[in-house]
């Protein structure tokens, strides 16, 4: 064998190798989630959240599934490997999803990862949070290879369920029916309940109904304790007999099984994880006991919080870095913590449930495709026809190692998270970018709001039009700013780079001991355009809407809305089919 080809040999083997480990390590996900009761909210609304965080270019983007009506016969995978069918009802519904791109399905192999989906019930969905349970307790009830995965749950559930109990009960099912593969954890809310799903092995799991005057915070670690302590719960048949017969099961106060302490426990609990449900404990909560980190406490999953939790106080929470603690990377130099803002953070997202507007339009998820320490939330209602079309766009299957920050989101807001990250001194790079996000976030949150009132009072064609309107052109004004940023970034981290980090008196030309750092980068953009509004009246008048924000028009009849999206979608189709013809 020649010297090439035995290099090949042993590329090959290593890329073998190294797949292997990735695929081993993707139950492993670390993630950290956040509910906010509608009573302790800033604003009334049940809020979700949740980061999806892995050590991977794996791209997403925002999509909008249509309704189908009387089609039955479909099926849904609901494993990994996509070889187990479920069969949909007839009719599923239309909804919001945050799927991977084709290149991320390609390159991991799994599903679509839909992640957070919202639909026309007002029902929202997020999953998961991977958890970590015992050994006895996987010893009793093995996870099942071929069962339920986080990668095909939240589509599959929120297509064809119009309430949170529902979407509890069909997970459930599910999971009776053929097992789980994952230890999971989910979060489901609509405009009557939020409940919460802990999956611990195979076949055992158990869902509580959430107190609406409470939070929770917690990254990869399961956190409840007694079922009596929630106003409702839905358990696997034999959650308890099992724990019970196969003698790993602990019960403390009055008999009760403690979950925590029979599914999972303090030998599983690891700082990488329990440091993210600290922190957030240590951020929201009314009680001083969170000031110190300690690995030995527990932390309970839902506690009373300090005062009213806003969705952009939870936006910033998921941007948590332990600042003002001993454990911040940025301050301390600590190469060593797992914070909640993370730069592996394939996307993140908040989702908000309103509970005094018309279910189809009750949801808004708010999505960061990439990192959220330095990219933006932006908005997509449960209401809208279509994405806007840079943040809809899907990387095809054989572009997996393509970066391209002009053509989608999510690789510019990575690369601008990753120089900003980089950088040794935040003040130069980061704190700007971060400054300019939170200007448009402050408009954004309120802004959306006041369209969503709006909508209400329109019929249902002209309110989707309208809402569609608004998030599509913050969407791409995201996408032009973060385009913008990184540029800025990309020339003065050039201009800047050099070994010789010291400063050095101008008049003895002598080196001193004191660091020299650039001064920071002037962000000139308007952050301003983010509150602005399509024209309601002129809308309801004319069934056309001024893009305000973009300067486009937004023109019509709203029933051909729809239609006129979808020919876009299909003519760019072609184009980029015959772009890669030429180039063939």
């Amino acid at each position: 064998m020649s010297r090439r080809e035995t290099l090949l040999c042993w590329s090959v083997a290593l890329l073998t190798f190294v797949a292997a480990l990735a695929c081993a390590a993707v139950p492993a996900l670390a993630c950290t989630a956040v509910y906010v009761g509608k009573d302790v909210s800033g604003d009334g609304t049940t809020i979700l959240a949740r980061s999806n965080d892995y050590q991977q270019l794996w791209a997403n983007r925002l999509e909008v599934v249509e309704r189908v009506e009387n089609q039955p016969g479909r099926t849904m995978p609901i494993d990994r490997a996509g070889t187990v069918r479920v069969e949909l009802p007839a009719t599923t519904y239309h909804y919001t999803a945050t799927p991977w791109m084709d290149s991320a399905i390609e390159a991991s192999e799994f599903g679509r990862d839909a992640t957070a989906c919202t639909n026309e019930y007002g029902l929202a969905m997020t999953m998961s949070v991977t958890g970590h349970t015992n050994d006895a307790a996987l010893s009793a009830d093995g996870l099942v290879k071929d069962g339920l995965t986080e990668f095909t749950a939240s589509d599959f559930v929120v297509c064809q369920c119009q309430t949170a109990r529902d979407a509890v009960k069909l997970l459930a099912h599910i999971i009776d029916e053929y097992g789980s593969s994952e230890c999971n954890m989910a979060l489901i809310a609509d405009q009557r309940e939020a409940w919460y799903m802990e999956m611990y092995t195979g076949h055992q799991y158990a869902a509580v109904k959430l107190p609406t005057n409470k939070v929770a915070a917690f990254g990869n670690e399961f956190t409840l304790e007694y079922l009596a302590d929630y106003e409702d719960s839905i358990t696997s048949g034999d959650l308890e007999s099992l724990a019970d017969d196969a003698g790993f099961a602990v019960r403390g106060r009055k008999g009760e099984l403690n979950l925590f302490k029979t599914y999972s426990g303090q030998q599983v609990i690891s700082p990488y994880n329990h440091m993210r449900t600290w922190a957030g404990h240590r951020v929201l909560s009314a009680s001083d006991d969170y000031a110190n980190f300690n690995n030995d406490d527990f932390y309970p999953l839902c506690f009373e919080p300090k005062g009213k939790v806003t969705v952009r106080d939870v936006m910033e929470l998921m941007r948590n870095r332990f600042e003002g603690t001993e454990y911040c990377p940025d301050e301390d130099g600590r190469t060593d913590m797992r914070v909640i803002g993370t730069e592996i953070a394939m996307s993140v997202h908040v989702q908000q449930i309103y509970h005094d507007l018309p279910a189809r339009m009750a949801c808004v998820t708010w999505e960061c495709v990439g990192p959220a320490v330095y990219g933006v939330f932006v908005p997509l209602s449960n209401a809208c026809v279509a994405p806007g079309e840079s943040y809809n766009r899907n990387q095809p299957a054989d572009e997996t190692m393509s970066f391209d920050t002009d053509t989608y989101p999510y690789y510019a807001f990575k690369e601008l998270n990753t120089l900003c990250s980089e950088f040794e001194d935040s003040r130069t790079y980061g704190e700007p970018v971060r400054k300019h996000w939170s200007k448009a976030e402050d408009a954004m949150v309120p802004t959306m709001r006041t369209v969503l009132g709006r909508a209400a009072k329109m019929k249902d064609a002209a309110a989707s039009a309208y809402v569609n309107a608004y998030c599509n052109a913050v969407q791409e004004q995201a996408f032009a700013d973060a385009k913008e940023l990184l540029n800025q970034v990309r020339w003065y981290s050039s201009l800047n780079s050099t070994s010789f980090k010291n400063l050095r008196d101008s008049q003895t030309g002598f080196t001193t001991e004191e660091r020299r750092y650039p001064d920071p980068i002037k962000v000139k953009l308007d952050a301003s355009v983010y509150a602005q509004v399509p024209d309601a009246q002129h809308l309801a008048e004319t069934g056309t809407s001024t893009n305000a924000a973009t300067g486009g028009a937004f023109d019509g009849h709203m029933a051909l809305v729809t239609a006129f999206l979808a020919c876009v979608v299909v003519l760019l189709a072609c184009i980029v089919a015959a772009v890669r013809r030429l180039r063939q």
